[in-house]
């Protein structure tokens, strides 16, 4: 026998007894939620700074014990030997869990390293509470899970208080913005920190929600007024040497009717002093759901226009935009004589207003269908900047009242009318252009004299069982709405009085209604389009009753690709042409894109942009298919990447073991990948398929599971 291993196996043995003869120390758990809006700083992660490591956010104090261990591991003290850490958890929140030993008092209040080297003081200020000046869990048993704190910097105040107060009923809103942006700055008239008439505030759908701010009720999207900010918000710092000095915030207090339903809204800057709007920033509205009146909130700051600060690296370029409108004067929209054409974007507040378009108004060269025009420009090389043509049309178009409409903007068919994109290089001097108005090209005219039967058809039946506003074949009746109006023009559309169709509850929409004679939730409708116009129309569905009190419109509403959908009549010269079949998709601001081909006569490529397809894409989908990749204990992931060139993987859940066939159908239907066959186990199971031998396109990836069916789309590029 080895001696001295028997000898250790004994004190290992013996070591443990004592071990387990030791009672464990008993614990609280404690957890902690923390809201940093309150700190006039930058400090959370954010766009442009997605990690939060350098923020130093740490929870300091000790235990009335003396003891700085804890039962969990870690340590606490007043000073940056603490391993108390939160975590952030989405904008200004953070959380920290941790342990405390029990019939212990803890004192404590939060720290940021990050608001201490900024010289705001890392520390909070004191506890209102009688007694002392921390923050403290007195000495007890059980768990505990305190309320929501906000970073004190306001003060003596009780560990719950709250920056803003909500009377009654109400719920209280915190917006904040960060305006010192490229965006904001480099506009003509735009961002001036030191300028007296400068106004920040939210616009959006406040009055529809019943929202107030300090003034009183707030109009949805403003009044239209230089003067109306909507909510309007505040600096949070007179210092200009603190990133507080940039940030503007402001509370909106919605009716505890309004939880639940979603806010739109976007920032909106503006000087009184000059003629017309700095305007709204750039990108889709944002949205955010009213909480509980029990759970009043802040949004988690934003840079304007989502944009990067503003860079070290700004340079001045003169930037020559050149628009074509040949193919809008051939299918005679436009007139030479009268009618003038703008370039419209952030920098210049997609304005241009009558008294000062030194920075819109384009000039006609000689004898030339061609307008163009050198403007200043600043920026920093590399950065996207976004804009549009416009026709001022003359004699403009007015509705019956008399009031004149803006009809003028391009919804170019090369981006899904979403805006046109170039990247500023920074040098002494770039061309944008020349580009044809709505990249309507002579290959996309339809003749005078060309009349074509054009069939639309979409399917309702997923529409049936959306969570919110389910279409009712009995009540609602299924429209298409024409959402170009250049385009409507060339119909006879008469803006504000003649081609409106009364969609049943009071309201007129520029578009016509379909039917479904047999019942089968596939809607039909023909439309006689006519020469002069061009092939490519933008439109969406909508379905409404006298019951509404208003259109459910499909889709998410915005101003990106796959805001409408688009579609061409590739056979211009055809007495009869019919679109590809639509399936109306899920609205609202978690809802679906609608899907938009790709213009004929243009370079860009389906899957080249966001929800772009081939032109006679069959938007179909399969009859028992409950979502998007969703069916009864089966579930599969969007392929990654997508679009893709190579590799694309998908993941497949089952809630029991099922016979599985997973195969790759082309538009036509045709099987072009078998991804997998046989009996998988419950559990979730990772399929890879290899694309390299894809044309480009979009395929379905279809997964039959049981008698359950999903699908999922993938786009092919190269």
């Amino acid at each position: 026998m080895n001696r001295f291993a028997t000898t250790g196996r004994w004190l290992g043995a013996a070591a443990l007894m004592v071990a387990l003869a030791v009672p464990a120390l008993a614990q609280r758990n404690v957890t902690l939620r923390l809201n940093t809006a309150t700190l006039p700083d930058t400090t959370l992660p954010s766009l442009f700074n997605p990690d939060a490591s350098g923020a130093g956010m740490q929870l300091r104090g000790g235990l009335e014990s003396g003891t700085t261990a804890l039962p969990d591991g870690n340590t606490i003290t007043w000073d940056s030997g603490t391993t108390l850490v939160p975590t952030n958890v989405g904008g200004d929140y953070w959380e920290i869990d941790f342990q405390i030993p029990n019939d212990d008092r803890l004192n404590f209040k939060f720290f940021s390293q990050q608001a201490e080297d900024l010289g705001l003081g890392g520390w909070e200020d004191n506890n209102a509470e009688a007694g002392t000046n921390d923050f403290n869990i007195p000495a007890g048993t059980g768990d505990v899970t305190l309320d929501l704190h906000y970073f004190n910097k306001a003060g003596d105040q009780l560990y719950d208080w709250r920056p803003f107060s909500a009377e009654g009923d109400s719920i209280a809103v915190w917006f904040r913005v960060y305006m010192n942006t490229e965006d904001a700055v480099t506009r003509n008239d735009g961002y001036d920190p030191e300028d007296a008439a400068l106004m920040v505030g939210a616009r959006g759908n406040f009055a529809t929600l019943g929202a107030e701010d300090a003034d009183g009720p707030v109009a949805d999207w403003g009044d239209g007024g230089d003067t109306d900010v909507g909510v309007r918000l505040t600096r949070e710092s007179d210092d200009s040497t603190l990133p507080g000095y940039h940030l503007y915030s402001g509370v909106a207090k919605y009716p505890a009717s309004a939880a639940g339903e979603t806010a739109v809204y976007k920032f909106y800057f503006s000087d009184t002093e000059i003629s017309g709007d700095a305007g709204y920033e750039n990108g889709n509205d944002r949205t955010f759901t009213v909480p509980t009146a029990s759970s009043d909130t802040t949004l988690h700051w934003v840079y304007f226009s989502n944009d990067r600060p503003t860079p070290s690296n700004l340079v001045t370029s003169n930037i020559t935009f050149t628009v074509d409108v040949a193919p809008l004067t051939s299918i005679g929209l436009f007139n030479t004589g009268e009618d003038a054409v703008q370039v419209r974007g952030g920098f210049n507040g997609w304005d241009c207003p009558a008294d000062n378009q030194d920075d819109c108004l384009l000039t006609q060269l000689p004898i030339s269908s061609l307008y163009t025009r050198q403007f200043p420009f600043t920026s920093s090389p590399g950065a996207e900047q976004n804009y549009k043509y416009y026709v001022d049309f003359q004699p403009p178009f007015q509705d019956p009242q008399g009031n004149t409409l803006d009809i003028g903007w391009e919804e170019p068919l090369d981006y899904g009318g979403a805006n046109r994109p170039f990247t500023f290089a920074g040098t002494p001097e770039q061309n944008v252009g020349p580009e044809f108005f709505n990249n309507i090209r002579p290959g996309n005219v339809i003749d005078d004299g060309a009349s074509i039967e054009l069939t639309f058809t979409v399917d309702m039946s997923r529409a049936v069982n959306f969570a919110v506003d389910p279409f009712l074949p009995a009540e609602d009746t299924v429209s298409v709405r024409f959402e170009d109006n250049v385009w409507l023009l060339t119909q006879g559309y008469e803006p504000g009085s003649e081609g409106l169709i009364d969609v049943g509850n009071g309201q007129a929409i520029p578009g016509f209604k379909l039917t479904d004679p047999d019942g089968d939730l596939i809607y039909t409708g023909v439309l006689t389009v006519t020469g002069p116009t061009y092939n490519g129309i933008g439109y969406n569905y909508f379905y409404s009753s006298e019951q509404r009190s208003g259109v459910i419109s499909e889709g998410v509403q915005g101003f990106e690709p796959g805001r409408r959908r688009y579609r061409y009549i590739t056979d211009t010269d055809a007495s009869a042409f019919s679109f590809g079949q639509d399936t109306f998709k899920e609205p609202g601001a978690s809802g679906e894109f609608v899907v938009w081909e790709v213009n004929p006569t243009g370079d860009i490529q389906p899957g080249d942009l966001p929800n772009s397809v081939p032109n006679g894409y069959e938007d179909v989908v399969v009859a028992n298919e409950q979502g998007p990749g969703v069916a009864r204990g089966v579930a599969l992931s969007a392929p990654r990447p997508n679009p893709t060139r190579g590799r694309a993987e998908f993941d497949l859940s089952l809630e029991r073991s099922m016979a599985v066939n997973a195969q790759v159908v082309d538009l036509m239907g045709r099987t072009v990948a078998v991804l997998a066959e046989g009996t998988f186990a419950a559990g979730e199971t990772t399929l890879g398929l290899d694309t390299s031998a894809l044309a480009s396109g979009v395929y379905v990836v279809r997964i039959q599971a049981g008698n359950e069916v999903v699908t999922r789309r993938m786009t092919v590029v190269r």
